[in-house]
Order: structure tokens, then C-alpha cells, then sequence
């Protein structure tokens, strides 16, 4: 799967936690409508946030963990509501049934906060890492090693109602541009655990532009990467070691 092309319009630069964002030049982009109030790590205060960026208290549609049943960790599954908390069985979310951004952490180099926010009609649950996968100004693959962490837990078994959102950590190693082993990317494609399909993350500036309108162009020089288990809310799910 290819994604459409980033338009690159900026003419205002800036190097942002060790990845180059430019913001573009018309009217500031509108910040997402997902946001949350909290702190940063669940403990540091969230100060200097600019508008467009998740705080890790709460999930913008407060995604909820259930008690019922669930698929095994690793797998997706979901379906209608059939009333209480009945659920019919087989009918799985896929990739396309989520909108996945990817937030830029103020002064905290290659951190990025992933929301991913059910816009199905469906319930979906969730378990396990999500798949990430850089792609350069060719629309390639990038082929970097990439380690799934136990952060902030282990796989966690929960629900998104249409309109919830789930969160997940990613850690950037940072590298040189002009090393062979870095990989340059300026856009990543995501998947939920269990999905074949994969979608284009929107990427969030600390200033609230984002890649999906042209307002920000950004490029990740990438050594290797760590990705953090989904989880109902976002406390912790940044704190890499």
C-alpha cells in the first residue's frame, strides 16, 4: 500500500525533538479534535503543551477496558452491539475502521504519541502492539528494526465504542542522515494487532499543524524504533526507558 505523496508547503522551520517539522504557509492547521488534559509521564506536569497535542489523562472519547470476553493477545476482533454488553462474534475491525495520529512529545527527541480512534459504527476490541512502518518521500518502506516493549504493561484487553480512542507509545532512535543505516522518513503507516491492512497516520507538530492538511511537512531520520503496547488511556504509555 503506497500513500499519497506529502506536499511539501513550509516555509517556517524548525527541528523539533530531533526530526525536522516545517509548518506550512497559509492559515494555521486546525488542531484535532481529540484532546485530553493530564501529564506527561502521569507525573511531570504537562506545561508548554501546545493546542493539538494529547495529554495522557484521559482519551478524547474515553476509551473504556471491559470484563467480557476477549480474543487472545495479538488478534482483533469486534462486532455490533447486541444490548448490555452482548456482542456478535467474527465480524473483526480492521485498520480502515480506525484514524490513527501520531503526536510529536514537546522536548522529548523521537517520542511520539499514538491515539488511534475508532470511526466505525462498531464496537472494536483491541489487543496487543500496533504494527509501524516509516515510509520515505517515494512512498517506501523503510526496513527498520523495530522492537515491541512491554510499555507502560503487557497486552491489555479492551474496547473501543465508535468514537473512543486507544493510545500507544513510539520511541525514535535518532540517527544521521547521512548514515546508510539511517532511514529518512516522512510519513508511517499503522496497523491494529491482527490486521492485515495498514492505514496513513496523520502526524501532530507541537503547535497543532499536521501532515494530512499540508500544513506541516516532517522527516524522521530513523535508526530503529520501539513500540509500546495499546492501551484504554494514555498514562504511561510514553515512559520508554
Amino acid at each position: 500500500m503506497l500513500l499519497n505523496r506529502t506536499r511539501t508547503l513550509g516555509a517556517i522551520s524548525g527541528l523539533v525533538g530531533g526530526a525536522l517539522l516545517l509548518a506550512g504557509c497559509g492559515q494555521p492547521a486546525a488542531a484535532p479534535q481529540q484532546t485530553t488534559q493530564g501529564t506527561t509521564d502521569g507525573s511531570a506536569a504537562a506545561a508548554g503543551i501546545a493546542p493539538g497535542e494529547f495529554h495522557p489523562d484521559q482519551s478524547a472519547g474515553n476509551g473504556k477496558s471491559t470484563s467480557s470476553s476477549k480474543p487472545s493477545a495479538g488478534t482483533t476482533a469486534g462486532g455490533q452491539a447486541t444490548g448490555s454488553d452482548q456482542r456478535t462474534t467474527g465480524a473483526k475491525c480492521t485498520s480502515s475502521d480506525f484514524k490513527v495520529d501520531l503526536n510529536v512529545q514537546p522536548d522529548r527527541p523521537g517520542v511520539l504519541l499514538m491515539a488511534v480512534t475508532n470511526k466505525s459504527q462498531k464496537v472494536c476490541d483491541l489487543n496487543g502492539w500496533p504494527t509501524v512502518t516509516p515510509l520515505d518521500m517515494s512512498n517506501s518502506t523503510g526496513d527498520v528494526p523495530t522492537q515491541q516493549v512491554e510499555i507502560p504493561g503487557g497486552p491489555t484487553d479492551f474496547s473501543l465504542d465508535p468514537g473512543e480512542t486507544g493510545f500507544a507509545g513510539v520511541l525514535i532512535e535518532l540517527g544521521d542522515k547521512g548514515d546508510s543505516n539511517t532511514f529518512v522518513a516522512t510519513g508511517f503507516q499503522v496497523g491494529v494487532p491482527g490486521a492485515s491492512d495498514a492505514v496513513n497516520a496523520t502526524i501532530f507538530g507541537t503547535d497543532g499543524t499536521n501532515s494530512e492538511n499540508g500544513g506541516l511537512y516532517a522527516e524522521f531520520p530513523i535508526k530503529s524504533m520501539k513500540v509500546g503496547t495499546l492501551q484504554p488511556a494514555a498514562q504511561g504509555v510514553t515512559v520508554f526507558d
